[in-house]
């Protein structure tokens, strides 16, 4: 018996917003910007925000790229710090884009000159060949050997 299953603690597993955000994805992208996707990623924006129209501007009207892009910044928004960033951007194909370049970290002013210097944390580089997928493990090809010859590409 682990500690999970003898504490009182209800562990969320998945949020409601990010179902909503899902299905308003999903719609979308089959049958572009529906009354159904608009009332969806509406429900999240009116918690997070109120129904105020000037902090809520409509979104009514949009094409299904605008839409798509409205979605994507609200998954950003709502779901900030809950490690679904990475597998979003794997999903949409734009890891390249936003993968690759310099991480920032602070700002400070360097002494002796009094110039304002920002410390680069490390370069990420994003290889749009191999990066979208994971390899197979090794244990799991020595297991199956139909999986001989199968790993994915750049591994």
């Amino acid at each position: 018996m682990t500690y999970i299953d003898r504490c009182n603690i209800n562990l969320i597993l998945i949020r409601y917003a990010d179902v909503l955000l899902m299905f308003a994805e999903a719609e979308n992208e089959v049958n572009g910007p529906t009354q159904a996707a608009y009332d969806a990623i509406n429900a999240v924006r009116g918690r997070a925000r109120g129904n105020d129209a000037t902090v809520l501007p409509d979104l009514k009207g949009l094409s299904q790229d605008q839409f798509r892009e409205a979605v994507r910044k609200e998954r950003r928004m709502e779901l900030a710090g809950e490690g679904l960033r990475y597998f979003d951007i794997l999903r949409w194909k734009t890891a390249e884009v936003v993968m690759n370049g310099p991480v920032y970290g602070m700002d400070y002013i360097e002494t002796s000159t009094g110039t304002k210097k920002t410390i680069i944390v490390e370069t990420r580089k994003f290889d749009k060949n191999k990066n979208y997928l994971w390899p197979i493990p090794e244990s799991e090809l020595r297991l199956n050997p139909n999986l001989a010859g199968h790993q994915n590409p750049g591994y």
